[in-house]
C-alpha cells in the first residue's frame, strides 16, 4: 500500500533547515538519502536471495555426490551362476570396505569377493575381518576406489525421529545391466533404538522407516549431513508357504514382508570400536550439532551471504546517521548508476556434448553419446554397453570401458585385463586397470585396427 506524505507537514518540523537552504536543495538530497537506503538494500536483498537460492541446490547436490562416491557395490562370486550381491561403503585411507558378513559369506566357502571401483572396474578384495554377531566385515582391496571415506557420526549424535538416508544397491531397482553400479537412495526416520542379544554381548540396532531391500545389505546409512551413522542390515520379513512346482514336494518357501516401514541397521558404534582395535583412521562425530551449526554444516554459503546481507544493512544505517556517510552513500550510488547503465556484451560460449565415434568395425559411422558412466566395450551383452561380434574372438568378454570425466574435460580409457589389449590411435599400450586421459579427437583400438573408436566434443544441435 502506497503511504501519503503531507510535505508542508515535514517542512514545517524543519523550519530551521528550510530558512538556510533553498527548497530545490533539501528535495536533492532527500532524493539521495532516499536513494541510498534503496541502494543498500537491494545489495542486501541480493545477496540474501542469492544465498537462498543457488547455495540450497549446490549444497545439496555435493551433498549427494559426496554419498554417492562413497558408495560401492559388493559382489560375491562362488560360480557364474551363483553370484551374490551387495553394499558396501570406503573406508580409512579407501583401501578398505565395510559391508555384513552375509554379503561376503561365500568367501568362506571359497569364493571370491569384488568390489566395484568409480571407474566400472571390479576390484579383488579379501575379507581382513569379520564378526558373525555382529553381522560385519572389513574388506582389504587392491587398490584405491576413486571414491572418498565417509565420516562417521556416534550415537550421542541421535534421536528419535531424525532423518535419515539409506544408500545401496537394491537388487529389484535392476531393471537392465546400465543400473548396476548406480546408487539408489531412500528416505525416513529415525524409529527408535534397540538391541539384539548374541552370545558374544548386545549388538546395538537402529529401526527405521527407509526402506532396505535385498542387494541394501551392507550400505551406509546417513544422517542429513551426510555421515554414517549405521550400517544397513536387515528388514521386516517372515517366511511363508507358496506353491512351487519346482520344488521336491511343490511347496516351498518365500520371504515376504512382515510391516511395512520396518527396517534395521546396525550402530555406527559397534563398528568403530573394531575400526580402534584394528588400527585403522576414521573420522568421527561425537556430539550433536546445534540448530545453527547444523544449518551452516548443510548450507555453509547461504549463512554466510544471509550474514553478510545484514552486516551491511548494519553498517548502512549507521553511516546514514551521519552527514559524511550520506555523502559517501551518494557517491557510491551514483557510482552503481553508471556502472549498471553500461551494457556489457559477453559472447555465448558454444555448448557441447561428449560422444563416442565408430572409425572401423561393427560400429562404423555410429555416434554415441556418452556420460560420466562407463561405457564397457566387449563381447558380452551382459557386461557391455557395446557388444562385439561373438566370433570376434580377439575381443575380450569385457575388453575396456570409456567415459567422460567433466571436471577435467577429458575421456578415460582403461583396459580391462585383456589378452590382446587396448591401443591408442599412435600404438601406444593402455596398461590394465590404468585409466589412462585423452582428449577429445584421440582415437583407440581395441585388439588390432579393425575396431577402432575416436571420442569427440560436438557442438548441441
Amino acid at each position: 500500500m502506497l503511504q501519503t506524505v503531507n510535505v508542508h507537514s515535514y517542512f514545517d518540523c524543519t523550519n530551521a533547515y528550510t530558512k538556510k537552504e533553498p527548497m530545490r536543495l533539501i528535495r536533492q538530497q532527500h532524493r539521495h538519502l532516499y536513494g541510498a537506503k534503496a541502494f543498500v538494500a537491494n545489495i542486501g536483498c541480493g545477496l540474501l536471495i542469492f544465498g537462498l537460492g543457488w547455495p540450497i541446490q549446490t549444497q545439496a547436490d555435493e551433498l549427494t555426490e559426496s554419498m554417492r562416491s562413497s558408495t560401492v557395490p559388493v559382489v560375491c562370486l562362488i560360480s557364474p551362476e551363483n553370484i551374490g550381491t551387495g553394499s558396501g561403503f570406503i573406508v580409512a585411507t579407501g583401501k578398505h570396505v565395510v559391508t555384513n558378513r552375509h554379503v561376503v559369506a561365500c568367501a568362506e566357502e571359497g569364493g571370491r569377493v569384488g568390489v566395484m571401483s568409480a571407474s566400472g572396474e571390479l576390484v579383488q578384495a579379501t575379507v581382513a575381518w569379520k564378526s558373525k554377531a555382529k553381522d560385519l566385515a572389513i574388506l582389504n582391496v587392491e587398490k584405491s576406489l576413486g571414491g572418498r571415506p565417509v565420516t562417521f557420526a556416534t550415537r550421542s549424535t541421535m534421536d528419535e525421529r531424525d532423518k535419515v538416508i539409506v544408500a545401496g544397491y537394491p537388487g529389484a531397482a535392476r531393471r537392465s545391466e546400465r543400473d548396476f553400479g548406480r546408487v539408489s537412495f531412500a528416505e525416513g526416520i529415525i524409529s527408535k533404538f534397540t538391541e539384539l542379544d548374541s552370545p558374544d554381548g548386545t549388538i546395538r540396532h537402529i529401526q527405521i522407516t527407509a526402506p532396505v531391500n535385498p542387494g541394501n545389505s551392507g550400505g551406509p546409512l546417513f544422517n542429513e549431513l551426510g555421515q554414517v551413522i549405521g550400517i544397513n542390515v536387515q528388514k521386516s520379513l517372515t517366511a511363508v508357504l507358496v506353491v512351487d512346482p519346482s520344488a521336491p514336494q511343490g511347496v516351498g518357501l518365500e520371504r515376504v514382508p512382515l510391516g511395512e516401514g520396518v527396517a534395521w541397521a546396525i550402530l555406527s558404534d559397534e563398528l568403530l570400536v573394531e575400526m580402534e582395535r584394528l588400527h585403522l583412521p576414521f573420522t568421527a562425530i561425537r556430539s550433536k550439532p546445534g540448530a545453527f551449526e547444523a544449518e551452516f554444516g548443510k548450507q555453509p554459503i547461504m549463512i554466510l551471504l544471509a550474514s553478510l546481507a545484514m552486516l551491511l544493512a548494519v553498517i548502512s544505517i549507521g553511516l546514514m546517521l551521519t552527514h559524511r556517510g550520506r555523502v559517501a552513500i551518494k557517491e557510491a550510488v551514483t557510482r552503481g548508476r553508471n556502472f549498471a547503465t553500461k551494457q556489457v556484451r559477453i559472447p555465448a560460449k558454444p555448448r557441447t556434448n561428449p560422444v563416442l565415434r565408430g572409425i572401423s568395425g561393427p560400429y562404423a559411422n555410429a555416434i554415441m553419446p556418452m556420460d560420466d558412466k562407463p561405457i564397457a566395450i566387449g563381447r558380452d551383452a551382459k557386461v557391455c554397453q557395446l557388444v562385439m561380434p561373438s566370433d570376434a574372438t580377439d575381443i575380450g568378454r569385457r575388453h575396456c570401458t570409456v567415459r567422460w570425466d567433466r571436471v577435467s574435460g577429458t575421456f578415460l580409457l582403461e583396459d580391462c585385463w585383456t589378452t590382446n589389449g587396448t591401443f591408442l590411435g599412435n600404438g601406444d599400450t593402455v596398461e590394465p586397470a590404468k585409466p589412462k586421459y585423452i582428449k577429445p579427437g584421440d582415437q583407440f583400438y581395441l585388439a588390432n585396427r579393425q575396431y577402432q573408436f575416436e571420442v569427440a566434443l560436438e557442438p548441441n544441435s
